[in-house]
């Protein structure tokens, strides 16, 4: 519950919106944390060995930032593991390592996906992006203050990522949801490392 109450102390932020899954790029950026590189150290070599594959320098150093950021607030032993998991399990960790990093999006996937699963509904539908939203614009004055574009823009982004970890069948209408299986082991791995409650959350269990 430590965990969760850290996120649910964050600032509301539109950010997402500048950043993708970056699911093979944060396990780049977690192999090199889990070798021992600060990320003054990672940043040396970001761009001149091209470890991210970009075109450009000043793109380099934003997926550093934006995965350095998620993949360093998971706990050493889950992100030892993230470098090296299956790919479905490495999306899951991933995903839990964004929700940890963004109080809006984890509080979709708690108060609108998870409610899903529960109910057994089937579907992500505008009325449930737009009332999540509504909602939260009448519960915080920094949503509120976003605009239409920005808005707009979110609900583009969180529904590709839940896409990308594989708990939505597409990003596009009609979003249906796919519940997932995650292993025995990561379970247990994810529990024992203060990570249960956002285990439960993208189980929806």
């Amino acid at each position: 519950m430590k965990r969760i109450r850290m996120v649910e102390m964050m600032n509301y932020s539109a950010g997402l919106t500048s950043k993708l899954f970056w699911l093979q790029e944060s396990r780049k950026t977690a192999s090199y944390i889990a070798e021992g590189y600060d990320k003054t150290q990672i940043k040396k070599i970001a761009w001149s060995e091209n470890i991210y594959q970009v075109k450009a320098e000043y793109r380099a150093y934003e997926v550093l930032n934006g995965t350095y950021r998620r993949v360093s607030l998971l706990p050493e032993a889950v992100l030892k593991e993230f470098v090296k998991c299956d790919i479905e399990t490495a999306k899951i960790i991933n995903l839990i390592a964004i929700l940890m990093d963004s109080r809006l999006f984890f509080e979709f996937l708690h108060e609108v996906y998870d409610e899903k699963i529960r109910l057994g509904e089937k579907e992500i539908t505008d009325r449930d992006l737009n009332n999540f939203f509504s909602d939260k614009s009448m519960q915080s004055d920094v949503i509120a203050g976003w605009t239409e574009s920005a808005v707009k823009k979110l609900k583009q982004c969180m529904t590709r990522m839940m896409f990308e970890a594989g708990i939505l069948e597409s990003s596009g209408k009609p979003r249906i949801i796919r519940p997932i299986h995650v292993n025995y082991h990561t379970e247990e791995l994810l529990k024992t490392n203060g990570l249960e409650d956002y285990l439960r959350i993208v189980e929806g269990v």
